[in-house]
């Protein structure tokens, strides 16, 4: 998932980022995986050997390339509050990190049956899980409505971001600006996940140890909550957990490359 550069003379150092992610498929479906990305500028003599707690990753999706390794692998003896002892072989040199895989946890607000009314604050709560070291939120919310014209209009506001805690509030004037008359309908959709591991923000270094440097991380992706604005009016919502997922993978790239 990450690849960064790191100059070494005899080519022996690895750059490695791996992370385990456990999110719902379905309601009552968890998948658990692991994403696992390597380089080094002289490349690999062989795809590395990784284990989780001393059980090897087989890949069911991989790549072996000239300087950069890539696999996915799935880690069902693996569960929430589990400490996860990561190593890797490259032949070369060997790295190793350890986390522990957050607890189960739920959004309590809002819920399905919430309905968030014009010139009102959305306060968004979840239960804490144990061993999460930060939250990653992602808000989206979609409205039809009459401006102070006469005109109808769309509205969208999206929000990605991270939180220490298990609140946020987004004030009413944030969500529902002064050029908005009245609210006809719309939606809103919250994502939540827990994390284990090194926080987004500059300075942040890798716990990858040994002969490899690089991050790991352990994810817990809670079930997404949906809610009305305005009415519960039924409208085709599609669960974008698949989509989050592959940006937030994007985003840990580019911060493993600022913080390398």
């Amino acid at each position: 998932m990450v690849l960064f550069v790191i100059g070494c003379s005899k080519g022996e150092r690895a750059s490695i980022m791996s992370q385990i992610w456990f999110y719902w498929e379905t309601p009552d479906s968890l998948v658990k995986i692991t994403h696992l990305e390597g380089y080094k500028y002289n490349g690999f003599k062989m795809m590395p050997l990784a284990t989780i707690n001393g059980d090897t990753l087989f890949p069911h999706d991989y790549y072996l390339g000239a300087t950069d390794f890539y696999y996915r692998a799935y880690i069902d003896w693996i569960d929430n509050g589990d400490e996860c002892k990561f190593k890797i072989d490259y032949e070369e040199g060997k790295g190793e990190a350890t986390d522990t895989m957050p607890g189960r946890f739920n959004i309590t607000a809002p819920d399905t049956t919430f309905i968030l009314r014009k010139g009102n604050s959305l306060n968004i709560t979840w239960g804490s899980a144990s061993d999460a070291d930060w939250y990653w939120l992602e808000i989206y919310l979609s409205y039809y409505y009459i401006d102070t014209s006469g005109y109808y209009e769309d509205f969208d506001f999206y929000l990605d971001t991270i939180v220490d805690g298990a609140l946020l509030t987004l004030s009413a004037i944030r969500i529902f600006p002064g050029h908005v008359d009245s609210v006809l309908y719309g939606y809103g959709d919250v994502y939540v996940e827990a994390v284990s591991g090194s926080k987004l923000e500059p300075g942040s270094k890798g716990n990858i140890k040994g002969n490899a440097v690089g991050f790991f991380w352990c994810v817990y992706d809670t079930k997404p909550t949906w809610f009305g604005i305005e009415n519960l009016t039924a409208i085709n919502r599609a669960n974008r957990q698949s989509e989050i997922r592959k940006k937030h993978q994007e985003i840990l790239r580019e911060f493993a490359l600022e913080n390398e």
